[in-house]
């Protein structure tokens, strides 16, 4: 899994690297330009959004290269494998991107006057749980898209995209109303472990464990995707070894 990750990294270098170094060329040169701060911050969700796009579309493109391709079907890897890499790959950049942003947002933050001192009233528990959930939320929607590809590649060898496209769709519209029937949430909820709410008068940030409901809500749609997560690996793997024949 590891020497794909690498080859994969070796193969994606100058998009990864000449995207990143884009990126913060331009951040660098709006931050010290001259502009007015909303179309600096305007101007920065665009150019992060652009080479997030970009950065997403290498991890779905690394995941098909590795299950359709000779090359990489002869490295004696098991199935899970290609999976595996193509996980970490994806999760490498979108962490990058994350930190990019954090760091752009907390300039600019405090560039208008604003500050941080809030930051040491939320407890280290539910920074913990805000950070293993954004994982968990990056992993099982990598997950969804990877399973998508490799649906497409085992039913048809021509229009895959469209296939995918379409299977997509569909798979979300099904995921989303069973999570809504059994949870009262779909899974584009985001962060429901931890309920912070921030006071402007007391300037108090108050921090709790959400309650009964919310948290079968928010746990019991994790712990679903969770089961949804297995079950996807569970079809990769089949297709991979039964259905996709690498050309």
């Amino acid at each position: 899994m590891i020497k794909l990750l690498k080859y994969d990294l070796k193969r994606n270098a100058t998009l990864l690297l000449g995207g990143m170094a884009i990126l913060l060329l331009c951040e660098f040169v709006l931050l010290w330009s001259r502009a007015t701060d909303e179309v600096k911050i305007v101007l920065s969700v665009l150019f992060f959004g652009a080479v997030s796009v970009i950065y997403f579309i290498s991890s779905l493109r690394v995941f098909d290269y590795n299950i359709s391709t000779v090359s990489r079907r002869l490295v004696p890897v098991g199935a899970l494998s290609y999976v595996g890499a193509s996980l970490l790959y994806g999760l490498l950049n979108s962490l990058v991107m994350t930190v990019i942003g954090a760091a752009f947002t907390a300039y600019m933050v405090v560039n208008l006057g604003g500050g941080f001192s809030w930051a040491g009233q939320i407890p280290v528990w539910a920074i913990v749980l805000i950070v293993v959930e954004y994982l968990f939320l990056l992993v099982y929607g990598f997950l969804t898209f990877y399973m998508t590809i490799a649906l497409a590649r085992s039913l048809v060898t021509k229009g895959v995209f469209w296939v995918g496209l379409l299977i997509f769709i569909v798979l979300t519209i099904v995921l989303s109303y069973v999570e809504e029937f059994l949870f009262g949430q779909d899974s584009s909820a985001l962060f429901g472990s931890v309920d912070l709410q921030w006071s402007s008068q007391s300037g108090v940030l108050a921090r709790e464990l959400p309650g009964l409901l919310s948290a079968w809500q928010t746990w019991g749609s994790i712990v679903f995707e969770g089961l949804l997560c297995v079950a996807f690996l569970y079809v990769i793997k089949w297709c991979i070894e039964k259905k996709i024949e690498a050309r």
